[in-house]
């Protein structure tokens, strides 16, 4: 079991069956059951991605799986959900009143100064990335331990590393010894 707490991210592309399906299996599992799961659908226009929601809340509800949406705080808050990540150019358009609302607010950063930025906006949780080579940044050299340990060094907030990381025991330690506070995961959650 993982020491550090680990967080599915959804890949439509990447998962061989229906999401709402995958967060039931993710839910059945012992040893790597997810903190919980952001829902990433990227390619999906709004109405798809509220159908998604929908689906993925009932799934979480009775799995127990905390659900966080991404990018769309008005629905987030349509749906009473009130965990939610934003990029952050979207994270700097709402509202000190909106965010008000979120209970986890995470967005993504990628420089210390974005993640000094992201906690005076009012972030409550910094994903840090991308840490190592992963297929989904292919072409793009990671940032690397050094970079997420200046990014944890230059917060008060939790940061959870993204970008290459999976069930490896190892990479886990590797990673909090570098002040990760947890971790998310796409394409190995996307493919148990």
């Amino acid at each position: 079991m993982s020491e550090l707490p680990l967080i599915a991210v959804t890949d439509s592309a990447t998962c061989p069956r229906p999401l709402p399906k995958q967060i039931e299996r993710l839910a059945k599992l012992t040893e790597l059951r997810p903190q919980a799961v952001i829902l990433r659908a990227k390619s999906l226009d709004k109405a798809a991605y509220r159908t998604l929601a929908l689906q993925a809340q009932q799934s979480c509800k009775v799995t127990g799986i905390p659900l966080i949406l991404h990018s769309d705080w008005q629905l987030a808050h349509d749906l009473g959900i009130s965990k939610l990540h934003l990029p952050l150019a979207l994270l700097r358009q709402i509202s000190e009143y909106e965010r008000a609302y979120f209970t986890w607010l995470s967005t993504s950063v990628h420089s210390v100064d974005e993640a000094q930025e992201a906690q005076a906006l009012g972030a409550t949780v910094l994903i840090a990335g991308h840490i190592y080579t992963t297929q989904c940044k292919a072409g793009l050299a990671p940032r690397g331990l050094g970079f997420l340990q200046a990014v944890c060094n230059a917060v008060s907030l939790p940061v959870y590393a993204i970008g290459g990381i999976g069930f490896d025991a190892a990479q886990h330690a590797e990673l909090k010894a570098n002040g990760a506070r947890g971790a998310c995961v796409m394409s190995a959650y996307m493919r148990l």
